[in-house]
Order: structure tokens, then C-alpha cells, then sequence
């Protein structure tokens, strides 16, 4: 070989590496046998070499393990931006265009992370008999509430696995029956160890509680294990975790209104027996207590689900409600909750006859010294409400629940609670009055709820 043709071929393996070479210099590059020496460079030099990645570029044109290889470079470096998103997806689809199986089942896994759903199933049905496609085909129909296709894809999905029989597969099959998604198939022993716990576990009320799909599920179990909610173990406790379809829930709110669903279907869940209340958790949408039944999205934290399950126990909000609540339209006729009570401005008569008459419509009534004051003299009557100033104490504080001309929300503390903002203390107080009266302002049974929905 010329000198002159030795430079020439050295210049063409230059110029990609430097990120100028042309199709037509990489044309030369395969026709001459040259790609051995492109690939020899790119497993020495580092990813973060630029003359890694312009040689990847070009390879990737023809490779696709090396598309595969580039877009997991670019999900390293991802921060967000247009630019590397756009990159991911474009090498990735390099990938499938050169039938990279895995680079399929990665792009496929994006595009149900972005929702686009249709996307993804195209991408997987061609390549159903490979686990990981099979899995996130079911993932796909759990999320549209496609009970059938779980089911079908359930089925190939075990008698594929029984074949292959790879741990991580088996954990995701597991994970199906433990949430009753197909019918349970458990080992015996497993089935035995759990009716035990469930035998040994007594509450003041059990919740049953339903997540919309996998990532769901395993959420709502880290929420019902968390340190904030086993302080109400004693008085709220937990069947296991269940499979709801969203087809099924039928929710009708948008994701920035409170999560709003059709609690007729209820009446025709059995598995229901022995539990007070109903707990679901959805993708989007408001926490809220609806009398038996409670709602969290998949946003949530362990703070937000906290507070709600005090709803179900009998606390109240502490924040304004709405105008409309029912609890701000009049004076209480007799105490509804434990934290906050409704009562008039201004009263009449002997201090001390007063004083008696608003401790006896005060849960906490009893924890209040006879040094705290609770009413304040004015030329129109007596005004209640504790002062300000009287911070550590246990008094008749205006609260932000309802305030109207005639009367005001009454609470216990001066000072913000868990029921103000999520990320306060639940005070001591609030736990003793449990304590006193655990059942006394319960929720209603989620059967009330059926009652209202199907009138």
C-alpha cells in the first residue's frame, strides 16, 4: 500500500472520530473492511469522549446494539431537555428500525411513562412472547382496565415463564396474585403465614384498601406501612392491598379537582366483609374522606394520607372549607368531632352559667384548666374565644374551619396541627381525645356510601 493510500484510510477513521465524516466516507469505510478498527477504538476510548461518541453516531446507523448502546448513554446524561429526550427516542427507534428486541421493550416502557399507550402496545404485541414485553403488556391493560387481556396475557405470560423461569419474572407473576389480579396461586406455607397476621391483627375499624395499577400498589402498601400511620394502629387497620380497575372505579373529577368516583360498585364486592371503610388510590385527582370512603392519588405523601385517614376517625379540617360544607351552614346541635366544634359569637347571661354551657359542647372540654379563659365581656354580650396570647394551653381557640356573622369554628390548640398543614405534628391532645371516645365520631360504614349513590 502508497503512503498516500495508508493516509487516506487513516483520514476517513480521523474524520469520524472527529464528527465530520460524510455517508460516503463511511460507504468507503465498510467497503474497505475499516469498521473493525472503528469498533476496536470505541471499546478505548471513554463515554465521556467525544471521539466515543461520533463513532458510536456512526455506527449506530447500521448497528443496533450500538443505537441501543448510545440511547442509554443519552438516558445517563438525561436531564429533562427537549434535546436529550429527543435523543433517547431517536436512537432507540435507530434500534427497532435494526430489530434490537430490548431497545423495543425500552421504548416501549418510555412511551407508557408518557401515557402513550397505543404507542407502546404496537411496539410489544410482534415480540409478546418475550417476558419483559408480555409484562409490560399487562402492565399496559392494567392501566387501561382491560380485564381480559390481563388475563390472556397472564396466562401465555405463565406458561412462557414455567419455561424460562428467570427470578425477576417470577417476582412480577407473584406480585399479580399477592394483589389479586389473577387468581392466587401461593404456596400454601405463604397463604397460612398471612391469615395469622390477619387473625392476630384487631382495630377499632379495618379498610380495605384498591389501587389502580402496579407502581399503585406497591405505593399504597409503603403508605400503609409508613411510622406517621402506624400512630393509629390501634384504632385504623389494613386488609390487603387489591387490584381496582380504573374502567371499573368509573371517577369522573379532573386531575386538579377532588377525586370523585361511582361508589355504586361497592355493593358487589364480597371480599368486603369484615371492613368498615373503603380506601383508594388513583393516578390524578384531590384527597378527600367522602363519609366510608377515602381517595389519594399516586402523588400523595405519607403526611397527606395521614391526615385523611383522621377524617375517618373523626377530625376535621382546621383550614377554611368551602362555603358551601355543610358543617359552616349552622350552629352544632351536638359535638361532631373531635378537633373542632361550631358555635355561636355571643352569648347572654352569668359568666359562670355560659362558661359551663360551652364546656359542655367542647370534646375537649374536660382538658381545659378553670384558669383558662374562654370569654371575653363586651358592651353586646359575652364574646368567646380564648386569647391569642394564651399559647400552651388548652383553650376555645377561633378556628379557620367556618367563620360566619353569627358564630365561629372552635378548636382545642392555638398552635398549627396536622390537620392545618400535612407536614405539622398530630398534637398529644388530639391522640388523648381519641383515647376518650375512640368510636364516638367515626365515619359512617361504606355502605352509607352505596345507600347515597345508588338512591
Amino acid at each position: 500500500m502508497s503512503a498516500s493510500s495508508f493516509f487516506w484510510l487513516s483520514s476517513l477513521v480521523t474524520a469520524v472520530e472527529n464528527g465530520h465524516g460524510t455517508r460516503s466516507q463511511f460507504t468507503h469505510i465498510s467497503q474497505l473492511g475499516l469498521k473493525s478498527i472503528l469498533y476496536k477504538r470505541l471499546n478505548i476510548y471513554g463515554e465521556d469522549d467525544n471521539r466515543w461518541l461520533n463513532i458510536a453516531k456512526a455506527l449506530a446507523k447500521v448497528d443496533g446494539d450500538v443505537s441501543f448502546k448510545l440511547a442509554n448513554y443519552y438516558i445517563d446524561k438525561q436531564d429533562g431537555t427537549f434535546d436529550t429526550n429527543r435523543s433517547v427516542e431517536l436512537w432507540l427507534l435507530q434500534a427497532v428500525r435494526l430489530g434490537h428486541l430490548d431497545a423495543k421493550v425500552l421504548l416501549a416502557r418510555i412511551y407508557v411513562g408518557n401515557n402513550q399507550l397505543l404507542a407502546a402496545k404496537k411496539l410489544l404485541l410482534p415480540i409478546k412472547s418475550d417476558l419483559s414485553a408480555l409484562t409490560l403488556l399487562i402492565e399496559i391493560s392494567l392501566l387501561k382496565g382491560d380485564v381480559k387481556n390481563v388475563e390472556y396475557y397472564s396466562s401465555q405470560f405463565k406458561t412462557i415463564e414455567a419455561v424460562n423461569q428467570k427470578n425477576e419474572h417470577q417476582h412480577f407473576y407473584k406480585k399479580l396474585e399477592k394483589y389479586g389480579i389473577i387468581d392466587s396461586q401461593i404456596l400454601e406455607t405463604e397463604t397460612e403465614t398471612e391469615t395469622e397476621t390477619e387473625t392476630e391483627t384487631e382495630c377499632l375499624a379495618k379498610i380495605a384498601p384498591f389501587a389502580t395499577n402496579l407502581d399503585n400498589l406497591e405505593y399504597f402498601e409503603k403508605l400503609i406501612s409508613s411510622p406517621n400511620v402506624k400512630l393509629l394502629k390501634p384504632y385504623l387497620c389494613f386488609s390487603s392491598v387489591k387490584y381496582i380497575s380504573k374502567v371499573e372505579l368509573d371517577c369522573q373529577h379532573r386531575k386538579n379537582e377532588a377525586i370523585e368516583c361511582n361508589e355504586s360498585i361497592w355493593q358487589n364486592k364480597k371480599d368486603l366483609i369484615n371492613n368498615r371503610f373503603v380506601a383508594v388510590l388513583v393516578d390524578e385527582g384531590g384527597a378527600n374522606v367522602n363519609s366510608g370512603i377515602l381517595y389519594i392519588d399516586s402523588h400523595d405523601t405519607e403526611e397527606v394520607f395521614f391526615h385523611e385517614l383522621t377524617h375517618l376517625l373523626g377530625f376535621i379540617d382546621e383550614y377554611p372549607l368551602p362555603k358551601n360544607h355543610f358543617r359552616c351552614s349552622e350552629v352544632q346541635k351536638s359535638m361532631f368531632s373531635h378537633n373542632i366544634a361550631i358555635l355561636p359569637r355571643l352569648y347572654q347571661g352569668s359568666r359562670k352559667s355560659v362558661r359551663q354551657k360551652i364546656l359542655n359542647q367542647l370534646p375537649w372540654g374536660k382538658y381545659i384548666s378553670s384558669h383558662t379563659r374562654l370569654l371575653n365581656k363586651t358592651t353586646d354580650g359575652w364574646l368567646l374565644g380564648t386569647s391569642d396570647e394564651e399559647i400552651d394551653t388548652v383553650g376555645a381557640f377561633i378556628a379557620e374551619s367556618c367563620n360566619e356573622k353569627n358564630f365561629v369554628s372552635i378548636k382545642a390548640l392555638k398552635q398549627r396541627t396536622a390537620l392545618r398543614y400535612f407536614e405539622e405534628k398530630f398534637p398529644d391532645l388530639y391522640m388523648l381525645m381519641l383515647v376518650d371516645n375512640p368510636d364516638k365520631f367515626l365515619m359512617p360504614h361504606f355502605t352509607h356510601n352505596i345507600l347515597q349513590a345508588t338512591k
